[in-house]
């Protein structure tokens, strides 16, 4: 059984809310195209290569798989909902 859509939004925006918004577009294209196996494993990528560690870069290729689970499980409609939360989110910046 899939789990929760508030649950998945929760587990990946997180991680993505602290990132340039030039990887996180990154990771979200990731995520569009992607199975969640093969997007935890590009993102991991990408984010070494934006100059993460490896457990920076775990936590992102984690958020970007749960991103994939989303669309895989819930659709493109759902998925492009929380990618547009997302956006808009880190447009007005976090306020903590």
């Amino acid at each position: 059984m899939s789990r929760p859509l508030s649950e998945l939004e929760v587990r990946a925006t997180l991680a993505l809310f602290r990132i340039s918004q030039e990887l996180r577009e990154k990771c979200v294209e990731i995520a569009r195209q992607k199975s969640p196996s093969a997007a935890f494993d590009l993102a991991a990528r990408a984010a070494i290569l934006d100059g993460m560690s490896q457990i920076e870069a775990l936590g992102i290729a984690k958020a970007t798989r749960w991103l994939a689970v989303i669309r895989r499980d819930y659709g493109g409609g759902k998925f492009e909902k929380v990618v547009g939360t997302l956006t808009q989110t880190t447009a007005k910046g976090l306020s903590c």
